[in-house]
């Protein structure tokens, strides 16, 4: 294997921070760092001022093309995709070409993560003449523009009438993207990495992906920084009562993406009003409007957005249980930091939740979509806070064994360098 010194990769992502994906990157990149790689990062979004990542769109003239290709991605999809659907992206646009990046020229390894939001067409990577690694943010790179397809797998065919279009048909967008992206990926050499076992499964049984090498690397969550702390010292920092049991909920669009789960998270507390937990609850939430607030029957207060690690860590260390609710997720980050402060964690029984959650051991997952079920794993272990303290210690064990940065970067390092040394091979 070639030494970590020598290995030079290079990340694309629409974004650094501000969301699951950007800064799921970011971390990946800087552990790169930490190990010694040579890791640089190309991104639309710019929000670290970390000079080791650089903004794909240089020069005033770059910067307008590329705000033009985000605006008009974002109007037609409005007129594409039908009332109450998910995300969908057609990738009609995309201001930035991978190819001409001197970053992407000189690197051994190429590592893509989510790359929509008219950041790179799916063409231009065809046009990269070095092993790309693949790391599943959520579906869309194997289906023909859902980012989650719920219960429809056209993807493991070749896409067409799609249920997220306000016009489907056999020739419909959907089969349209599929096609493309069908002959751009045929020239890649790839290999895809998904967080969880579920995103893995759903690769490996995808038309786009068939016969491509998947590997499982779990997300790393900064152990260091999302830690647990004292339980009153974390309240005060956010001004949350001390005598009230505590449920957390975050999530950047609750209320206008249905996949979170906010209204079966609604459903859920007007269970538990009517019951003995009523005068004792308290719903925290953070990371969205702080409207959605007033709309649940429970006592409940909003943080908004949190800015940095140590806010984060707090609002998680302040609860008895954070819940997840989502109805399709991958690996969720929410669940993930939330267990690293040794915080419970009640869900669906949905993606990659079983790989963070044991049933009754670090939290308790319920049936999907059962508002019913999931009002009673909460009011289950809000009954006992006993055993909440022992899911506490087990949830913070849970991540150091399996999401550590370190062991995720260690992962990619190893997968790295077998790539590039199988490239050095052929070459030879």
């Amino acid at each position: 294997m070639r030494p970590a010194r020598e290995l030079n990769v290079v990340h694309l992502c629409h974004s650094d921070a501000g969301s699951g994906a950007g800064r799921a990157a970011y971390r990946i990149h800087r552990s790169l760092l930490d190990l010694g790689c040579t890791s640089t990062m190309l991104v639309a979004d710019k929000r670290t001022g970390d000079e080791t990542v650089h903004r794909s769109a240089r020069g005033p003239v770059a910067a307008t093309f590329a705000r033009a290709c985000e605006f008009a991605e974002a109007r037609l999809v409005r007129r594409d995709v039908s009332p109450g659907a998910g995300h969908f992206t057609p990738a009609r646009w995309g201001h930035f070409n991978p190819a001409a990046s001197e970053h992407v020229r000189s690197a051994d390894i190429v590592c893509l993560y989510w790359i929509t939001g008219a950041f790179i067409r799916p063409e231009r990577l065809a046009g990269i003449r070095k092993p790309i690694v693949w790391r599943l943010s959520d579906t869309w790179p194997f289906t023909g523009g859902c980012h989650y397809p719920g219960s429809c797998e056209r993807y493991c065919a070749q896409c067409g009438d799609c249920p997220q279009l306000a016009r489907p048909g056999p020739r419909d967008l959907s089969r349209r993207l599929w096609m493309r992206k069908s002959k751009a990926w045929d020239e890649l050499d790839l290999t895809i990495v998904a967080p969880s076992e579920w995103m893995a499964r759903a690769a490996q049984k995808s038309s786009l992906f068939a016969g491509r090498r998947v590997a499982v690397i779990p997300t790393g969550v900064e152990l260091e920084r999302y830690r647990p702390m004292d339980r009153a010292q974390a309240r005060a920092r956010h001004g949350i009562p001390a005598d009230k049991q505590v449920i957390v909920f975050g999530s950047i669009s609750p209320t206008s993406d249905r996949r979170k789960g906010f209204e079966q998270l609604r459903a859920a507390l007007e269970i538990l009003s009517r019951g003995p937990l009523a005068g004792r609850i308290m719903v925290v939430m953070f990371g969205g409007s702080n409207q959605a607030d007033a709309e649940l029957p429970v006592r409940s207060m909003s943080l908004g957005q949190l800015g940095d690690d140590a806010a984060l860590a707090a609002a998680y260390s302040s609860a008895d249980l954070v819940v997840v609710p989502s109805l399709e997720d991958n690996l969720p980050n929410v669940a993930l930091e939330a267990i690293a402060c040794g915080a419970p964690v009640v869900g669906f029984d949905v993606g990659g939740m079983r790989d963070i959650v044991h049933q009754d051991w670090n939290g308790a997952l319920a049936e999907p979509a059962d508002a019913q079920q999931l009002a009673e794993q909460i009011r289950r272990l809000l009954d006992n806070p006993k055993r909440l303290t022992t899911m506490s210690r087990n949830a913070r064990k849970r991540a150091e064994e399996r999401f550590s940065l370190t062991g995720q970067a260690r992962a990619y390092l190893d997968l790295y360098q077998e790539l590039a040394q199988s490239r050095a091979g052929v070459a030879a």
